[in-house]
């Protein structure tokens, strides 16, 4: 046994020479194999053992396990700290469980015991503690890193027993005819994890299969890999996705939409984690709420925890603060489009193979270039049918091409027959709501609309057997 949690303990590389261990000691069980293992440590590893004590002031007879525990030490030669509070009168006073303030204080007390050593603090925790950890957070609902257990290590918090179950350590003990104090609120039911440990786990150990601890253990073991196989791919997707500019954040829909829908789950609570700065209050309902918006009208806008607004843009998902400055918040949006003047007949025309680049707000751009059509015409097969890129026939320019916002009497037509429709009727037959009109860019020609860009360009410039030169334009992010 003391082998097997050595090995434990250099797998995980959990302690190095030197070292400054703070054990939590309560005097149970768990703990007290934690002490006789760390112990055995020391005589391999030189460390600097210390034991911290935490009475809750919950139970009357909590003073008899803290003199225990100072007894082992004394034999042992350890440096002993006894910490008391009061976990109930703390629970309420931040609005927490007794199980969450008693936890708190207790790694308070070890970080304090610990200080600015160089060092790792050790705790208890065995297989069942992971099980019950685990069937504690699929009940209550959660995410996968929810279903990883508990690590054996984080940051300087270590646990040497993971590898044990509770039955290997009571047994250890008793054949080392080691007592151990008995904690009378494990005993009973005011508490989910006795419940989940009294009734759940023990009913399945017991009536379905005697292994069903170990096998949750290992499930555990598994999930922890595959989640961070999935934090992997999410940084990658992030590279891959997202800018950030002036505060705001950019998902590129393109990119976005070829990843499995897992990744964009995690793609977008990372993004939404870091505008906000805090995952607290975030959830699976809000990551919805903005997988939606991906397939949403250019221009719709949700609202989101921490003053945080998500706003579809012609090439994905804008995330910024509701109190960014206007300012930023217009240019970052692209709501102040530049007008750019480019001809088919004047010195302003593009000669052929010729490219323009044009800065559209910070985030976007738009790619004008030129294809020359061959003796044998166009070949329609091959014309995009990319939303986001479109060829036009560049000889039906009649005045200039100018890209901006849209305009009182703009219009497009809408059939061969070169029928019109005003834009504002576009925009009614499409159900885009009036607040969204006047951030959606356009191209156009006088008042007439060649391309609306993320939907439909008009009819009138669409390329035919006729045309001679193609101007293919590409709206992208830059």
């Amino acid at each position: 046994m003391i082998d097997k949690v050595l090995e434990y303990i250099k797998k995980y590389h959990m302690i190095e020479k030197g070292d400054c261990v703070v054990a939590g000691v309560s005097g149970g069980a768990d703990s007290i194999c934690l002490l006789l293992m760390l112990l055995e440590l020391s005589k391999q590893i030189p460390i600097k053992l210390r034991v911290v004590h935490v009475n809750h002031q919950i139970r009357t007879d909590a003073a008899a396990d803290a003199e225990y525990v100072r007894k082992v030490c004394l034999t042992e030669g350890l440096p002993f700290t006894l910490v008391e509070q009061d976990v109930e009168a703390f629970a309420k006073q931040r609005h927490i469980s007794t199980e969450e303030a008693g936890r708190i204080v207790r790694y308070n007390a070890f970080a304090q015991e610990l200080g600015q050593n160089k060092g790792k603090i050790a705790v208890a925790h065995n297989k069942n503690d992971c099980c019950e950890t685990f069937l504690f957070h699929l009940f209550r609902g959660t995410s996968i890193k929810g279903l990883k257990g508990i690590p054996p290590v984080r940051g300087k918090i270590i646990r040497p027993l993971l590898c044990l179950t509770r039955s290997e350590i009571e047994l250890f003990l008793q054949e080392r005819n080691t007592p151990y104090c008995i904690d009378s609120t494990n005993l009973v039911d005011n508490y989910s994890r006795n419940i989940i440990r009294h009734h759940i786990l023990d009913t399945a150990m017991k009536k379905i299969n005697s292994a069903a601890t170990e096998h949750i253990y290992d499930a555990c073991g598994r999930i922890s890999d595959a989640y961070e196989l999935i934090v992997d791919l999410t940084r990658q997707a992030f590279i891959a996705c997202v800018k950030q500019r002036e505060g705001a954040f950019y998902i590129d829909r393109e990119n976005f939409l070829q990843l499995h829908r897992t990744i964009q789950g995690y793609l977008i609570m990372e993004v939404l984690a870091q505008a906000s700065g805090s995952k607290r209050d975030l959830g699976a309902v809000h990551v919805g709420q903005v997988q939606k918006l991906m397939n949403s009208q250019c221009g719709k806008v949700i609202t989101l925890p921490h003053q945080l607004r998500a706003e579809r843009t012609y090439t994905g998902i804008i995330l910024y603060k509701s109190c960014m400055d206007n300012a930023i918040r217009k240019t970052a949006l692209g709501a102040s489009l530049p007008e750019i003047v480019l001809s088919a007949t004047d010195e302003n025309a593009l000669r052929a193979g010729e490219e323009l680049v044009f800065s559209v707000g910070i985030q976007q751009t738009i790619h004008l270039r030129t294809i020359s059509v061959g003796e044998n015409g166009i070949d329609f097969e091959n014309i995009p049918q990319n939303k986001y890129t479109k060829w036009i026939d560049y000889g039906k320019i009649k005045n200039s091409i100018v890209i901006r916002t849209r305009r009182p009497g703009d219009y497009l037509t809408v059939n061969s027959m070169n029928q019109h429709k005003t834009l504002k009727s576009y925009f009614i037959d499409r159900k885009i709501p009036q607040k969204e009109r006047d951030q959606i860019c356009l191209l156009v020609d006088g008042r007439h609309v060649v391309w609306i860009v993320g939907e439909r360009i008009s009819n009138y410039y669409k390329v035919s057997k006729n045309t001679k030169t193609v101007l293919c334009i590409i709206f992208e992010d830059s």
